[in-house]
This record gives structure tokens, C-alpha cells and sequence, in this order.
């Protein structure tokens, strides 16, 4: 009798927590999707692009001095 009361709870208790780290993961990922976070994400690769061109471009430093 109390090995079937111990297993369902063990069982509501893991589904709770399953469920608990699912809506976690769909808030961070709808937080990570949103507008604002795609523009801000491709406004760093765009600088990160354009920085990697300018070092390229621009002479060595060491060779100036």
C-alpha cells in the first residue's frame, strides 16, 4: 500500500519539476526570440563584421611605430 503511495509521489513530485524547467526554458527562449533581442543581436554581429574588416584593412600597428 505505502509502495504505491511513495511511487505516485514520486512521480507527481518529478512531473512538477519537469514541468517547472519546461516553462523556464519557454520563457528564456521567447525571451531570446523576441524583437528587441534579434535586432540587438544582429546589431553586435554587424559591429563584430565590421571590426574584423577594419583590422584587416588597417595597416599593422607595430610597423608604424
Amino acid at each position: 500500500m505505502f509502495l504505491r503511495i511513495r511511487w505516485f509521489a514520486v512521480g507527481v513530485l518529478s512531473s512538477v519539476g519537469a514541468m517547472a524547467y519546461l516553462a523556464a526554458q519557454v520563457k528564456r527562449a521567447r525571451e531570446r526570440l523576441s524583437a528587441r533581442a534579434m535586432a540587438r543581436s544582429g546589431g553586435r554581429t554587424l559591429a563584430d563584421l565590421l571590426d574584423h574588416a577594419a583590422d584587416r584593412i588597417a595597416p599593422d600597428r607595430e610597423s608604424t611605430v
